[in-house]
């Protein structure tokens, strides 16, 4: 369990070392042209469904620390999440986060 928790984590922090690189990493051609580092969070947010998203889609969610990341990872594999009561009734991750998250998700 321990191993396994390990690893998640691992994945988690690549992931986003990887995305932070190829963010600031600069252009092998050469061109002045940046691509733009992040999607506007205000903007048309597409929403993350917690049962399918690889685990670079849900550290891209706001609010969502690795910690949590790892969590739904878990208790997704133990078994779906059926919907949003089902979520919040396994307690994967403190109260604040899932009210942030509420309209950023779906199952």
């Amino acid at each position: 369990m321990f191993i396994r928790l390990v690893c998640i984590s691992l994945g988690v922090c690549a992931v986003i070392g990887a995305t932070a690189l190829a963010q600031t990493s600069p252009s092998k051609t050469g061109s002045a042209h940046q691509a733009p580092a992040t999607r506007e969070a205000t903007s048309h947010v597409e929403r993350v469904n917690l049962n399918t998203a690889p685990v670079s889609e849900l550290v891209k969610i706001p609010h969502l620390s690795v910690r949590g990341v790892t969590a739904i990872t878990e208790a997704r594999a133990k078994s779906k999440f059926k919907d949003w009561n089902d979520f919040v009734a396994r307690r994967v991750v403190p109260r604040f986060v899932r009210i942030e998250i509420k309209d950023l998700v779906t199952f």
